[in-house]
């Protein structure tokens, strides 16, 4: 017979008060009453000293177990429910230290989280590491008044300043780009491989309902493909993301997490630590990036309570992050929330409203840089257009493409006409605009939708812009038209005279769907000429055998064309390291970026918008800024 196993000794529970006079051993700590101010304290006491201290909390009917905390230990007691309060999304104020939580033990449950305590400081006892070696830290919760249970392995995404500090952001840190050769498996695709990225190892890494990074995934069964969102842990009261659209769930579930990581990494720092803090009077166009090349917001617009600005002066504090200029081949500084599109804090004031607009995700530093190279051009070429009015030349829809027929199918079905424009302009990317508008016998049918796309291969920009806007067409019958909803008319006229009104992503798409804004788009439907598309781009896509080549070669034409390449690296150090992702921001001064919110609109400075129409042929003359119309884009 087996002998039989020794007697564990009980594990000692301690209150706040004790644990933090304990200076070794192990224990557990019951916390009924606490603070995040009291996380803190714990987490910083045991990181110094030879303990090992499982917190046992409670917050509400919630037993919260764990991590171990420990010197060396994967996580602490901050950056755990730091990213446990923030899937709450934003219903709490998880970034106050005085936050109070309570909750009372249940008698009939102690045994087991007395057992679930036993466990990890077994595990602790004998130095095991994470099952799947990501550096990750195990926490149980118990439900009590359900008495269920679950596991979950939680790091901290994007470091956390107790136990797991960002390196400073300096220039020695910087990795030019490109970085060397980047050959391709298939020339004709634009996307390296990576066997780590199946959609099941994504989700293992990424998807936690109560821990994050990805909240939430959610399907819609009403698309025009199979769709999926990835809804992120940011800690804010909207609902933000990746989404997907695949033939398949699976697929779209895949592609929304890889957004959902480029989303996340594109909010707020998450690799680096900023440090620097000088005015660009201090700094000098040799260091930083001069923000008024960006295109400055409006002065009227200032104070305006749609407007997160401050009027920028060249002696205005603000905090820099450092980038590098593909075009000068040297590190250069870009203001924070330049690179990054929500960095909270009072202290750090924005000269300019800033999106996700250039941020790419790659299995390389060069593939992330070129993604965000074709959104930054497709942004800028649908602004363009519609800025200036230009009538475009028609693209055919290519024949061979069986997804751009069908849904063109789709959108006749739902008595929308799909439109294809050549939008492509000095960016020499291939720009397309996909507009259906509708013609069927519905008086209240929204009457227009548009999307853009731009990459490489021509076909590529298709499908997306095509893809997008009749994804809009399907999804609008199941918006809100109800008085005081998104689409409801009524909210949405005042806007056509007072675009200051226009706020919101669905204030821009939804404007443009009422009958009385269609001859602001009435330009669109010019009679040009209706080209193949093998005839308005001849020999695209060339083959591309190094990513490397292409991004030098893109970087080069730009620098002719009057534009530099500034890109900065946003990646989350463990998702790099484990699956090899990258996370890149373009950004390109003079382009036109795209905002949200019409007060925040970027034109004024950016000569580009009234020089390059004139250069295409796409006007008669310059244009002057004043005589634009300048009327809210419909952008999705």
């Amino acid at each position: 017979m087996t002998a039989p196993a020794p007697a564990r000794t009980p594990v000692p529970v301690l209150d706040a008060p004790t644990a933090l006079a304990t200076t070794a051993g192990r224990a557990a700590v019951l916390l009924t009453h606490w603070t995040l101010g009291l996380a803190e304290e714990l987490s910083r006491h045991a990181l110094r000293r030879p303990v090992a201290l499982v917190p046992v909390r409670h917050d509400g009917p919630l037993a919260v177990i764990g991590p171990v905390l420990r010197p060396g230990g994967a996580a602490c007691l901050v950056c755990t429910e730091y990213q446990r309060l923030a899937t709450a999304g934003g219903r709490v104020p998880w970034q106050s230290p005085k936050l109070t939580l309570a909750g009372v033990p249940s008698p009939a449950l102690t045994p087991a989280v007395e057992a679930l305590v036993q466990e990890l400081l077994d595990q602790e006892l004998l130095d095991e590491e994470p099952l799947d070696q990501d550096g990750s830290a195990v926490v149980h919760i118990v439900h009590q008044g359900r008495a269920t249970w679950s596991t979950h392995r939680v790091r901290p995404v994007g470091g956390c300043d107790v136990c797991h500090p960002l390196p400073s952001d300096t220039p020695a840190r910087l990795r030019p780009l490109p970085s060397g050769p980047r050959p391709l498996p298939d020339p004709a695709l634009l996307r390296g491989a990576n066997p780590r990225t199946t959609g099941a190892a994504l989700r293992t890494a990424l998807y936690d309902e109560r821990f994050g990074p990805v909240r939430r995934l959610r399907r819609s069964e009403d698309s025009a493909f199979s769709l999926t969102s990835a809804l992120v842990t940011d800690g804010r009261s909207v609902d933000d993301g990746g989404h997907g659209r695949a033939r398949t769930y699976a697929d779209s579930e895949r592609i929304a997490l890889f957004e959902a990581v480029e989303r996340h990494a594109g909010m707020r720092p998450t690799g680096r630590r900023t440090a620097l803090r000088a005015s660009f009077a201090e700094l000098g166009p040799d260091r930083a990036l001069d923000p008024e090349r960006l295109g400055l917001p409006d002065p009227a617009h200032h104070g305006h309570a749609g407007s997160p600005t401050v009027p920028y002066t060249p002696d205005l504090p603000l905090h820099w992050v450092h980038g590098w200029s593909l075009t000068h081949r040297r590190p250069t500084a870009v203001p924070e929330h330049v690179a990054y599109w929500d960095v909270p804090g009072p202290d750090r004031p924005r000269v300019v409203y800033e999106s996700s607009n250039g941020c790419g995700l790659g299995n390389s530093p060069e593939e992330a840089a070129l993604y965000g190279l074709f959104e930054v051009a497709e942004r800028d070429a649908f602004l363009m257009a519609w800025y200036a009015t230009t009538p475009l030349r028609r693209i055919r829809p290519p024949a061979e493409d069986t997804d751009t027929l069908l849904l063109a199918d789709r959108a006749a079905a739902a008595g929308y006409r799909l439109l294809l424009l050549d939008a492509t302009n000095d960016f020499a990317v291939p720009a397309v605009l996909a507009v259906c508008r509708y013609e069927g016998g519905r008086p209240d049918a929204p009457r227009m939708f548009l999307a853009a796309g731009a990459h490489h291969d021509p076909r590529a920009a298709i499908r997306s812009a095509v893809a997008e806007v009749v994804t809009n067409v399907l999804e609008a019958p199941h918006r809100s038209f109800a008085e005081g909803g998104p689409r409801d008319p009524e909210r949405l006229r005042p806007m056509l005279e007072r675009p200051e009104l226009v706020l919101t992503l669905d204030d821009h798409v939804g404007l443009s769907t009422l009958p009385e804004a269609a001859p602001r788009l009435e330009f669109l439907f010019a009679d040009t000429p209706i080209v193949p598309v093998a005839e308005a781009w001849p020999g695209a896509p060339a083959p591309v055998p190094d990513l490397g080549d292409l991004l030098t070669r893109t970087v080069d034409r730009l620098a002719r064309a009057g534009l530099e390449v500034i890109t900065v690296d946003q990646s989350e150090p463990g998702l790099r390291e484990r699956f090899g992702l990258h996370c890149v921001k373009a950004i390109v001064p003079g382009a036109l970026p795209m905002t949200f919110g019409h007060v925040n609109r970027r034109t004024l400075g950016l000569t580009r918008l009234l020089e390059v129409p004139h250069r295409l042929g796409r006007t008669a003359r310059p244009g002057r800024h004043e005589e634009l119309p300048l009327h809210p884009h419909p952008f999705p």
